[in-house]
């Protein structure tokens, strides 16, 4: 027993097991002006936290990392997703309130097939890309493989057969399945999971100076992005929901008692709690002035019960997990482990900025939940399997320093 604890990384398991522990104690308390009662959230969301972690240890212990790597199993993989995100948008009901189509309803749980696009997307894109490179490096022999070939020195016909070395079809299937969900509409989900494509691309060899535009795109696009609104029509931006979000970030205090009274009841929340808390349990925000408490803005509960330091704290945990995945993607040999854990790691930080960003007004309203804390079996289940894949990396990354160890000893007894 003792040597299965040690071969735990820690550094990912840690931060899992007390991010899961906070998620369920708020999603109780948050919970407390749903009719089904906080005690019917608080055991849904022990039963998803308990198959998480289970799923984590089986991921760290039984699944090879050469499995997550077939290019076969991760084509699989988003076909079947593609299926789910059809399903949803065209055969499933809409959420009432709202008009999308973002849910497949079952009797014991609900699926989103949207959460499912953003771990799938890494692996197939990793997978093919991984594929790739290792091909590449056994044709030029000792290319290292945290530096990938530049696609840019591909011969002309390559490049014109392939987009950032992948296929036509391949790029046309992962924008289908994105085309998908943007037609729910989820325009939050959408967002992230273009980020996360943009990841890996980025991470397995286009010329740099791509990525730096891209990120200056971005930039540029946020800080014009309130004269861009006000180029729209307010009739427009007040009658489609997701244009409505739009007309709330830019000021959401003429629409407190109906279109923004989320984010303004959230600003209460936050200002409420403080430094410190008012004290687990003790919301006044979640008690109906706040919709939504236990799942997209369940941090705006979280930091008027327990305070903005908690929070501080709760970021710490997160950091300290995204920061091990990427220290380990910057020295495993494995080209798909490194992909693989930048996407995941990314996809860590884009959804919890996202969130926060959300519900402080910093960003526009986009109904992604915080990892680990907000309720929800879809999101902390995509969730714990990422970790859990990110701990397969661990374990290949261990067995390398291992491997390491032993040619270093066998060096040392050939010199004596």
């Amino acid at each position: 027993m003792s040597k299965i604890i040690k071969q735990l990384d820690w550094f990912l398991i840690g931060p899992f097991l007390f991010l899961s522990l906070i998620g369920v104690l708020m999603v109780f308390s948050s919970s407390d002006d749903y009719s089904a009662g906080a005690f019917s959230f608080l055991i849904r969301q022990s039963i998803f936290a308990l198959i998480g972690i289970a799923t984590v240890f089986v991921f760290y212990f039984f699944v090879k990392i050469d499995w997550l790597a077939s290019p076969k199993w991760t084509s699989l993989a988003m076909l079947i997703t593609f299926g789910l995100l059809l399903f949803a948008r065209f055969i499933a009901p809409a959420t009432a309130g709202t008009g999308a189509h973002g849910w497949i309803n079952l009797p014991m749980f609900n699926i989103e097939p949207a959460e499912i696009f953003k771990i799938v997307i890494i692996l197939y894109l990793a997978s093919l890309s991984s594929h790739r490179l290792d091909k590449y490096q056994r044709k030029s022999r000792g290319t290292r493989p945290h530096r990938p070939p530049n696609l840019n020195n591909q011969n002309t016909t390559e490049k014109v057969k392939m987009i950032f070395g992948y296929t036509r079809f391949q790029v046309i299937f992962v924008l289908s399945n994105l085309l998908i969900v943007v037609l729910m509409p989820d325009l939050g989900n959408a967002l992230i999971a273009l980020f996360l494509i943009a990841v890996i691309i980025f991470s397995s060899g286009p010329n740099p100076k791509y990525l730096f535009l891209s990120i200056a795109l971005i930039l540029l696009i946020y800080i014009f992005l309130p004269l861009i609104i006000k180029q729209i029509p307010e009739s427009f931006l007040s009658s489609h929901y997701q244009a409505r979000r739009l007309l709330i970030f830019m000021d959401p205090w003429p629409y407190a008692k109906n279109q923004s009274l989320q984010l303004v009841n959230s600003f209460y929340a936050i200002a409420h709690g403080g430094l410190f808390g008012v004290g687990l349990g003790n919301s006044i925000e979640k008690m109906g002035y706040l919709p939504e408490a236990n799942t997209d803005f369940i941090m705006a509960i979280f930091v008027e019960e327990l305070g903005s330091i908690s929070l501080f704290i709760v970021l710490g945990l997160l950091l300290i997990m995204i920061g091990r995945m990427f220290y380990i993607a910057f020295h495993v040999r494995n080209n798909f482990g490194r992909l693989v854990l930048y996407g995941i790691a990314s996809y860590f930080f884009i959804q919890a900025l996202v969130n926060l960003g959300g519900i402080i007004g910093a960003l526009p309203l986009t109904g992604v939940t915080f990892p680990f804390i907000s309720y929800g079996g879809s999101s902390f289940l995509i969730s714990s399997i990422s970790v859990g894949i990110a701990c397969v990396v661990s374990r290949t990354y261990s067995e390398q320093i291992k491997t390491r160890r032993r040619e270093s000893r066998q060096r040392a007894r050939m010199r004596k």
